[in-house]
């Protein structure tokens, strides 16, 4: 793999594990899963700082599956994902081929 597809890969996993204590912590403080969070952008361009805000069960349903992730509209990397889902200011990606070996190891 490239290593830049490969390093992007990484920095996404890095993100949703990020992600994922937000959730926790969110689920803490409010038991609703219509209560909404805010998330970081999982995509994996260096400098990324957009935020995504979306409820914690749409988070979840997103994340489902290892190999999906919640990013910023037009912030995908069509070499390593594609996008399944869209929700206006953000969409669910599902990492393909090599990208998707890298997530499940």
């Amino acid at each position: 793999m490239d290593p830049r597809l490969e390093r992007v890969t990484k920095n996404e996993s890095l993100f949703r594990a990020v992600n994922r204590q937000i959730e926790l912590v969110s689920r803490e403080l409010d038991e609703s899963a219509d209560a909404p969070v805010e998330v970081l952008c999982e995509c994996g361009q260096e400098g990324c700082s957009a935020v995504i805000s979306l409820s914690v069960s749409e988070y979840e349903r997103a994340h489902a599956q290892d190999d999906r992730f919640t990013l910023a509209v037009g912030h995908d990397t069509p070499a390593i994902e594609g996008v399944v889902e869209e929700h206006g200011s953000w969409i669910v990606v599902d990492k393909f081929g090599e990208a998707e070996e890298l997530v499940d190891s």
